[in-house]
């Protein structure tokens, strides 16, 4: 092989060995202890307020009332709402005042669990995964797995998003 096919090949070996380097890594985060105990800290104010019927308290974990907050529609939820609107979008307007009101008003015990919880957290950005169980008079009424953005503004975490699956026993 002369000179200039084997500096060719080379270099088409080094790009492959870097790509594939860059693929292999995983992102890396800027977490910290403290943070990541604040995190948790809204995680389980969440799971209290949700015990203690505290719609007026979930709000307050939120960044602003304009956050999304809902689950994921199946398809044929999406389709089924597109039957009256075209632009239906999966998602639709947020379900936090209406999850908020059905604790203020439930006259059932509630409560959420969460287990598998992973937090991952980069500076003022956060991602909180984890399966969940929405439990209505001691029964798993429906679980899934729930995504939360928070963020961290005037020195507190507040959540950006919340979105997730549904999953009927």
């Amino acid at each position: 092989m002369n000179k200039k096919k084997a500096g060719v090949a080379f270099i088409v070996l080094l790009t492959c060995a870097l790509a594939g380097q860059a693929l292999a890594q995983r992102p890396e985060f800027n977490s910290n202890a403290d943070d990541l105990a604040q995190i948790r800290s809204v995680l389980e104010a969440f799971r209290q307020d949700v015990i203690h019927k505290d719609g007026y308290a979930i709000t307050r974990l939120m960044l602003n009332p304009n956050v999304l907050f809902h689950h994921t529609n199946t398809q044929e939820e999406i389709d089924g709402a597109r039957t009256y609107n075209a632009q239906f979008d999966g998602i639709g307007p947020s379900q936090l005042d209406g999850f908020a009101k059905l604790l203020a008003t439930s006259k059932d015990k509630l409560e959420e669990t969460f287990r598998n919880i992973e937090i991952r957290q980069d500076g003022p950005l956060g991602l909180v995964t984890f399966n969940y169980d929405f439990v209505i008079n001691d029964k798993v009424h429906h679980s899934g797995i729930e995504i939360w953005q928070v963020c961290k503004i005037d020195g507190q975490w507040k959540i950006l998003s919340v979105a997730w699956t549904i999953i009927y026993p």
